[in-house]
């Protein structure tokens, strides 16, 4: 390895300046600096970075690592004409000396990514190849699609007064723009209460778009001032009506939920509205036993192709700590997000049996806001297979107020004007990679970057 050559070079040029009483500084390679990294594969698939990261460091600290291409230059992402940066894809805070990290089991390699930098503090200690038979090799794309959830107009002010999901909703449209999507899909929580001029604020700033963007209701858009008549009137254009977008190939009866089908690829976009925003009881239904056959005939329909299917709220774990599913957390204080869909309801059940039996399903949900890098306190907080076969599960953050905490935090905090997170999802014959994305600061988390099969 090319830190192995370093040091070695190092720490001859350090013994040849010793022998001659010579005074010199080394750049990169100060004893307060050297590491000694190992990172270690989990599996052979390309283009997968499920692997554990050990540091031992004369000093603690963090050190960063990034992706680096051919030349040892940090890899960028092209985003319309312009290069953006990707963010560190792990982190390792060494205490006496050593540190480590097991990236989750999704964690995808992008392409282009050759090499993989080590740094502190801005500066490269140490430089690993990333084997060959690793490296990302997806073909050529289909189509990319954005997801974005929880905006809850009205609900968070800037200082001033202003609306923040005003500015936050407007700037992830044009990210997406940029990037060429196909369309933008929300699972919900459009408003504060579901105020009337929440889904016009929204109408008012999606028309000015090309592609279309499309939701659900979540928790939040069922609060008081809710009126159906209103969605139907402000939300997803072409879907409601008689006149219809020519890509929406089924509505329910409830002239709620619906199914758009992604024209270059024939790929099947669902999105499930909840009924209610009551949760803990066993009788707190989020679904209508009608809206639960409609989605059975929609999978088994399509269950030929690749299917993403929009809901609000996430379902806990199926296996260990119910609590550490996709979508949430658990703090060691025993602090989470505490509305779930409630465990053992009747339409809860119903769900997880249909999304056990089809497997070409990725299921998104937002909600709880949690920040993506939240994941440091649940490996499966963004994406897994929630303990059971079947579906994967997605957790999309708030672009409007993601929510953090740490191991020993009451609560959480959020509305950080400088956090505005999403996905964009680019989309291959066989797999899919989601990009994490950082609206306010114009980059790709690359800690938060996936590939699953479709």
């Amino acid at each position: 390895m090319y830190s192995i050559i370093a040091k070695f070079l190092a720490t001859f040029l350090a013994s040849l300046f010793a022998l001659f009483n010579i005074s010199a500084d080394i750049p990169g390679f100060s004893e307060e600096i050297i590491t000694e990294t190992s990172i270690q594969y989990l599996n052979e698939t390309p283009g997968n970075a499920d692997m554990i990261i050990d540091i031992k460091a004369a000093n603690d600290g963090t050190y960063d690592l990034y992706w680096a291409d051919e030349d040892f230059q940090k890899l960028t992402f092209t985003l319309g004409d312009n290069e953006i940066e990707y963010s560190e894809f792990a982190s390792v805070e060494t205490v006496f000396g050593a540190g480590s990290v097991d990236l989750p089991d999704y964690t995808a390699i992008p392409e282009e990514a050759a090499n993989i930098l080590v740094t502190r503090d801005g500066e490269t200690l140490e430089i690993f190849d990333i084997p060959l038979e690793k490296r990302a090799d997806r073909g050529e794309k289909t189509y990319s699609f954005g997801s974005i959830s929880d905006l809850h107009f009205n609900r968070y002010e800037l200082e001033g007064g202003a609306d923040v999901a005003k500015s936050t909703f407007a700037r992830s449209l044009s990210f997406y723009e940029a990037a060429g999507v196909s369309l933008v899909a929300m699972p919900g929580d459009i408003s504060s209460d579901g105020e009337k001029e929440a889904f016009m604020a929204f109408n008012n700033i999606s028309s000015n778009y090309d592609f279309p963007v499309y939701t659900t209701t979540g928790n939040h858009d069922l609060h008081a001032k809710y009126e159906k008549e209103n969605w139907l009137t402000y939300m997803n254009p072409g879907v409601y009506g008689e006149e219809k977008a020519e890509d929406i190939i089924n509505v329910a009866d409830n002239d709620m939920d619906f199914v758009y089908e992604e024209p270059v690829s024939g790929d099947i976009f669902i999105f499930l509205n909840q009924t209610s925003n009551n949760y803990g009881l066993l009788w707190n239904a989020l679904l209508q036993n009608s809206q639960l056959d409609w989605l059975e005939t929609q999978l088994e329909t399509h269950k030929e192709k690749s299917v993403y299917l929009f809901f609000h709220t996430f379902l806990n774990s199926a296996k260990g700590n119910p609590l550490m599913g996709t979508g949430n957390l658990q703090n060691d204080l025993g602090w989470s997000y505490p509305l779930f869909y409630t465990p053992g309801a009747s339409d809860e059940v119903k769900m997880r049996e249909l999304l056990r039996e089809y497997d070409n399903v990725t299921f998104f949900n937002g909600h709880s806001h949690w920040a993506y890098h939240m994941q440091s306190l649940n490996p499966n907080l963004n994406i897994s297979k929630n303990g059971e076969d079947g579906a994967t599960f997605v957790h999309v953050s708030s672009v409007s107020s993601p929510r953090v905490t740490d191991n020993y935090q009451v609560l959480w905090s959020g509305t950080d004007p400088d956090m505005s997170e999403g996905y964009l999802i680019e989309v291959y014959e066989d797999t899919m990679v989601l990009y994490g994305v950082d609206f306010v600061n114009n980059r790709i988390l690359a800690y938060a970057t996936y590939e699953c099969e479709k």
